[in-house]
């Protein structure tokens, strides 16, 4: 069955609370970015962790080894159940991890086109590699790593990466129910059809969170990828 993770793009706590207060008790997923972890703080996270509330703390860590070993420990004090790192952050940051939550590795950011990756590649290597490459690399790292619980990738990498490493959890964002557009995000897919291609867990969030009835359309998703 696949999960649904409802990403609380909000500038303050109290937003994000009329929300987590209008769903009740359906069996979502709550992603805290960057933009809420700094308006509301780690207290906030960790009050909701205590709440009983499924927390993905998605902070997106790349640093040098330690910095990101003692920032994912912090994540873990919270109590949340899911954080981030960049699988490009390599195996020796990877290594590094001792005390963590479950971890999910990023790999390419849904907001890239082919376009706009390989442009970027280019900044870096004069023979970069695709989006589909970069993605199977970067998943063979995830799957043979005790420390990655799962990664975070498209829907159209999901079903190979599935296919070749059928434990791995896989978190997939860009999802946009039927005729909702797509806005910054380049590689999507609708709910069912990212659940039948595999997908552990889709992120949702602004047709939840900028809808007039956000209760309805959670219930709908749920319903599509149950």
């Amino acid at each position: 069955m696949t999960e649904l993770a409802i990403a609380l793009d909000f500038p303050d706590s109290a937003t994000a609370d009329r929300l987590i207060c209008d769903l009740g008790e359906l069996p979502v997923i709550y992603k805290v970015g960057l933009e809420l972890f700094l308006g509301a703080g780690p207290e906030w996270v960790k009050a909701h962790c205590t709440r009983g509330k499924r927390i993905f703390l998605d902070l997106k860590f790349y640093d040098i080894p330690n910095t990101v070993a003692a920032a994912v420990a912090q994540a873990a004090s919270l109590g949340v159940e899911f954080t981030t790192v960049h699988l490009s952050g390599g195996r020796k940051m990877l290594d590094a991890l001792k005390v963590a939550p479950k971890v999910l590795g990023v790999s390419v950011l849904t907001s890239f086109s082919e376009e706009d990756w390989y442009e970027n590649s280019l900044r870096i290597s004069e023979r970069p590699h695709g989006i589909p490459q970069a993605v199977q690399n970067l998943a063979g790292l995830a799957a043979q790593h005790s420390a990655v619980f799962g990664m975070v990738c498209s829907a159209h990498e999901v079903k190979w990466i599935k296919g070749a490493y059928p434990n791995l959890y896989t978190v997939v964002p860009g999802i946009r129910p039927v005729g909702v557009p797509s806005q910054d995000q380049a590689r999507v897919m609708t709910p069912k059809e990212a659940a039948l291609a595999g997908a552990s867990a889709i992120v949702v969030g602004r047709p939840i969170t900028q809808s007039q009835d956000p209760k309805k359309i959670v219930e709908q998703i749920l319903n599509d990828i149950g």
